[in-house]
């Protein structure tokens, strides 16, 4: 097994570095061109994503090849190279020789009218997979007269290639964030139901186009009376209403930090419907089974209890078991009938 020089060790740690201090796959690839062309001791260097819906490689970053020399490549040599079909079906550094021996790939238009153009001639390739999905691959190049790549940049490629994984991996999962978190705030921002975003301290930080409807539409006296509501939210461990709304108040993985969801959904409860407590009292619930009961007085379906109670899914379906189990009954719509029975 190679053993890296202290040269080698101390570039192989600056790209490392550099890879793990960019925040999207385009940002490392380029960032560590200059230094993994040093270390290999080429003269090129091309990196590329395979794209399944385009069943192409695009997304490019190269050193020391012309744009225009790019485009050509991605326009129509790549559907006539004979080389990457081979390298794709490869999980390790391979140098070119070991998919087509260099006489052959000598014969072909691709050298001849590509590579040999932009003076590439002994090639070394690692495709990069992440799971079964590929996330970029590298093509390092020397000119003719240098010598072919040997076991030394092929054992250095492969000590760089989990960490070239887990960059990459890290990246794309926070492109998919970003692109989740792009398409949940459009949805919450056009929600027909007002919503707020409030902190740990009830301390509002966004609101829908909703929300800013109602708010034109209260006066001076509500609008403050909305405000002090929400202060008082995060600290809350019951569903409260407000006006003609019920509250909903939940985390949710789309928001950073300390912050909350506040929705206001039309339907005040009626002021006869048993609060958690006295539900806890005169039934012998636990808090958590009256919490969820209470809800669904209140017309809250399994997963708006979830979200308000800040709890999962399938937690919400065990606490409405046991309470079942509790009243004697099957379903929400006899829970709810022998509840208003006992009440009167």
């Amino acid at each position: 097994m190679y053993a890296p020089t202290q040269h080698e060790f101390s570039a192989l740690l600056e790209i490392v570095g550099r890879l793990n201090q960019a925040e999207s796959s385009r940002g490392s690839r380029e960032d560590i061109s200059t230094g993994l062309l040093d270390l290999m001791q080429a003269d090129h260097l091309a990196s590329y994503v395979w794209n399944r819906e385009a069943d192409a490689f695009g997304d490019c970053v190269a050193l020391n090849i012309a744009g225009s020399h790019l485009r050509r490549y991605e326009e129509y040599f790549q559907y006539r190279d004979p080389i990457s079909p081979g390298m794709r079906l490869r999980t390790q550094a391979t140098p070119v020789s070991q998919v087509i021996s260099q006489r052959q790939l000598e014969r072909t238009e691709f050298f001849n009218d590509f590579l040999m153009a932009a003076g590439m001639h002994h090639g070394l390739d690692l495709h990069l997979f992440d799971g079964g999905r590929h996330v970029g691959d590298l093509r390092i190049w020397r000119g003719r007269g240098r010598p072919e790549f040997s076991t030394r940049e092929v054992a250095l490629l492969e000590m760089l290639k989990p960490h070239m994984i887990t960059a990459l991996r890290r990246q794309s999962e926070l492109k998919q964030a970003r692109t989740d978190m792009k398409c949940w705030r459009e949805l919450w921002m056009n929600n027909p139901h007002p919503g707020f975003i409030i902190d740990g301290s009830g301390c509002e930080i966004d609101r829908n186009i909703s929300a800013a409807r109602l708010a034109d539409q209260l006066g001076p006296e509500q609008s403050a009376a909305l405000s002090a509501l929400l202060r008082k939210l995060p600290q809350e461990e019951s569903i409260e209403s407000w006006n003609e709304f019920r509250i909903a108040v939940a985390k949710t993985g789309m928001l950073q930090g300390d912050l909350h969801l506040v929705q206001l959904v039309p339907g005040k409860p009626s002021p006869a419907t048993p609060s958690a407590a006295q539900l806890s009292e005169h039934f012998g619930l636990t808090r958590r089974e009256a919490d969820v009961c209470a809800l669904v007085l209140r017309g809250y379906t399994d997963k708006e209890i979830a979200r308000a109670l800040s709890i999962a899914f399938p937690t919400v379906r065990t606490h409405m078991t046991r309470s079942f189990s509790k009243f004697g009954v099957t379903n929400r719509s006899e829970l709810i009938h022998r509840i208003a029975v006992a009440a009167h």
